[in-house]
Formats: C-alpha cells, sequence, structure tokens
C-alpha cells in the first residue's frame, strides 16, 4: 500500500483523525486499519501532511501577562473575589 492510498485511508474513511490511526512498535509504525508497518520518514510525511508539525507561535512574556489580566477579570466576573 502506498503513502498516498493511507491518507486516502484517513481522509475518506477517518474524517483525518490520522492520530488515532497509529501505534508504534519495534519496527515502525503501524496503521492499524490495514496492519502496514510505516517507516518514521513515513510517518512523519503523514503528519506533515494533516498539519501535526505546524510550528506554533511562542507567546511573549507581555502577551502571557495579558492572558493572566485577563483571566483574573474574568473570574472576578464570575463571582469569585480577586480572580480567586
Amino acid at each position: 500500500m502506498t503513502l498516498d492510498d493511507i491518507i486516502q485511508i484517513i481522509e475518506r474513511d477517518h474524517g483525518g483523525a490520522w492520530w488515532a490511526l497509529f501505534q508504534e512498535s519495534a519496527h515502525g509504525h503501524r496503521f492499524i486499519p490495514t496492519g502496514d508497518i510505516l517507516t518514521r520518514r513515513a510517518y512523519q510525511d503523514i503528519r506533515r501532511r494533516f498539519g501535526a508539525d505546524v510550528a506554533t507561535q511562542e507567546v511573549t512574556v507581555s502577551e502571557r501577562q495579558r492572558n493572566k489580566v485577563h483571566a483574573i477579570a474574568d473570574r472576578a466576573d464570575e463571582g469569585h473575589r480577586y480572580g480567586r
């Protein structure tokens, strides 16, 4: 089975839920629906295809502080004293 066949099965039969269809084994990653063993490189290609390796943007210190203040304010609106 080719990598394109596996991608098609994931998209068609499983709605793109690729992470639930693989099991790590001693020989690579087993594609559970068919039992095929994928190499590490092929598994990484699947991950990239479905967006698992998209780089995330780091949150800056000021954004973290802003998020913390917003969370405290939201909790105060819910009736909690000082956001605790």
